[in-house]
């Protein structure tokens, strides 16, 4: 009897100590995150909002696999994983929902998968597709320019239902009612394609536009299932170039009087696109360090704005020189103006 104790005892021993060396050995192994592929390929697709898939991925190490939250490249990319932590020989799935926008295009996502694998700490997972939108929009983005004596512009797209079918428009919704939009007379109504004509008058103060046209259809009457962009400019009595200013410096302890003037100095030309003298006061900068002045060109009909970064800031800052006109319409104008600091 009490030698079928100690025997008992001593396999319990036994057990108790393999079960430990397989636990350390689990934790001391290594593990190994293996795909089944990685790059899924939809080919040419149309007619769809969305596209689905699922990479497969298995551990084909000796040690414990734990995965990160995967990173897609783009926000119109959502992925994510079960489980994130395997046992060797385990297997899991990664899902992905990509949002194909309504424009036509090839395009190449990727989505950032990391673990604790010592051998590949990351693996790049890649979405294809030739993508065709049910509803083709050409261009996506119209940019008018009003130039100062310029009423009304007007430009032109095209609309094409890409599966043949009839366009049966119902409506063109604009941003604004002074954009008017309209299909061009004679377009049949059982036609898969529209020329489309977009008017934009001039009303209000000189400024950049950023608007838009709906366009509505008799299968989809709550949602749009195109839209155009509009950006462009009004513009003004004044004019101003370049409408921005960039400073790149790279060496931030050098002193203006130590740099070439190229690399401290920057000039705006304004001027009366009238032809009629304007008169331009009280320069001002945002960022502390840059010097600002007005020097008048022939005869008051343009200026030239001249700006010294005397001063390097110590980190990039952004903000704009202004002035002040003699022009009700443009009583202030503001130039933006980045400083890009660079550390070495």
């Amino acid at each position: 009897m009490e030698s079928n104790d100690i025997m008992k005892k001593t396999i319990l021993t036994m057990t108790l100590w393999a079960g430990t060396f397989w636990l350390a050995a689990l934790a001391d192994g290594s593990p190994r995150i293996q795909f089944d592929r990685t790059v899924y390929d939809f080919g040419k697709t149309s007619q769809v909002e969305t596209v689905t898939g699922t990479f497969k991925f298995k551990n084909t190490g000796d040690g414990v696999l734990k995965l990160e939250t995967p990173k897609p490249s783009c926000g119109c990319t959502v992925a994510s994983l079960k489980p994130d932590t395997l046992k060797p020989g385990e297997s899991g799935e990664l899902t992905f929902t990509l949002d194909l926008g309504r424009a036509k295009v090839q395009f190449e996502k990727q989505i950032a998968v990391a673990s604790n694998d010592p051998k590949t700490p990351e693996v790049v997972l890649i979405i294809k597709a030739d993508y065709t939108p049910l509803y083709n929009m050409v261009p996506l983005a119209l940019s008018p320019d009003l130039a100062f004596g310029v009423n009304e512009t007007e430009q032109f797209a095209t609309l094409t239902r890409t599966d043949g079918k009839p366009l049966r428009i119902l409506k063109l919704d604009t941003s604004k009612p002074w954009i008017k939009a309209s299909v061009e007379p004679g377009v049949k109504t059982d036609g898969s394609i529209a020329r489309i004509r977009i008017a934009i008058q001039r009303d209000g103060l000189p400024r950049p536009l950023n608007e838009y046209v709906h366009v509505y259809t008799l299968d989809e009457t709550k949602i749009p299932v195109a839209t155009l962009n509009i950006y462009g400019q009004v513009r003004g009595e004044v004019s101003v170039a370049p409408e921005s200013l960039y400073w790149n410096v790279t060496d931030a302890a050098q002193t203006a009087a130590e740099r070439p003037s190229a690399t401290f100095m920057r000039r705006v030309t304004i001027r009366s696109a009238s032809g009629e003298a304007i008169v331009l006061k009280n320069p001002r900068s945002s960022i502390p360090g840059i010097q600002v002045e007005l020097v008048p060109e022939e005869s008051g009909k343009a200026y030239v704005l001249i700006a010294k970064l005397d001063q390097t800031p110590g980190q990039t800052v952004s903000g704009n020189l202004s002035f002040e006109t003699s022009v009700a319409s443009q009583s202030r104008i503001e130039v933006p103006v980045i400083v890009n600091v660079s550390k070495r």
